[in-house]
């Protein structure tokens, strides 16, 4: 990948500072928003069709997946690196008995094998030490036959290109950059650790360089509303990021 990850006690930190409103980036017009709400609704789409069990969220944030995935009748468990994060997961629960969290590095999950019959990775590998193990754990707790959904940063498109531009120029702007991935590199991780990888989509299609969306965010959603319309795999090079979907 050419890159090397944050380091977990960084990333621990930063995401323990903002838990408690990092749900908040969720809401609103922008290109952050939009962001969230279409991945959202592609990982929803890719759950609906499958008998309802249990989803581990790995990585899970503040757990906002969790109410869709249980609007489907799966169970749902979230884990995190970020006691923060894990904690306002379980805050909103609000009381599900069919929510769960836990604080928890994803090279070593506390669940035995093959008990979940689908596993998500939203927006978290990129910040992980070791993400071949991660991948490994997130299969070895995986049924036979489960669904692994993950949404990773797409290294190849416009919008990323510019924003390790950003990156070099001004290193202090962001204190955990994402590891970025192209198709291929996604592909040979998941294959290399046995996973079958179904279908891969690109989403999020950024065509305004980032200063400009941050400066006009509602331009910014709309245009990428109307580049949603044509089919991804056309337009690979303005989908900031991509969403994979592999067996095992």
């Amino acid at each position: 990948m050419g890159q090397t990850p944050p380091p977990r006690a960084v990333v621990r930190e930063v995401y323990d500072r903002i838990a408690a409103h990092y749900a908040e980036l969720y809401e609103g017009v922008g290109p952050l928003p939009h962001f969230y709400q279409t991945r959202l609704r592609l990982v929803a789409a890719a759950l609906k069709g499958r008998p309802p069990g249990m989803v581990l969220d790995v990585g899970c944030g503040p757990g906002v997946i969790g109410d869709h995935v249980r609007s489907l009748g799966f169970r749902y468990i979230g884990s995190d690196v970020s006691v923060g994060m894990a904690r306002e997961c379980g805050r909103r629960a609000n009381g599900d008995a069919g929510r769960f969290s836990a604080a928890a590095t994803a090279d070593a999950l506390p669940f035995a094998d093959s008990v979940f019959d689908a596993v998500t990775v939203l927006g978290s590998l990129e910040y992980m030490e070791a993400p071949d193990r991660a991948l490994a754990e997130c299969r070895r707790v995986l049924r036979p036959g489960g669904l692994l959904v993950a949404s990773l940063l797409n290294k190849s498109s416009l919008y990323r290109l510019l924003t390790r531009v950003h990156q070099r120029r001004r290193p202090a702007d962001d204190p955990i950059p994402a590891v970025q991935f192209t198709r291929g590199e996604a592909e040979r991780a998941l294959k290399n650790v046995g996973f079958g990888v179904r279908s891969v989509a690109y989403f999020d299609m950024e065509l305004l360089p980032p200063a400009v969306a941050k400066n006009h965010p509602r331009v910014a959603q709309y245009v990428a509303r109307l580049l949603e319309a044509f089919p991804s795999a056309l337009l690979w090079w303005l989908g900031s990021a991509m969403l994979i979907e592999a067996v095992r």
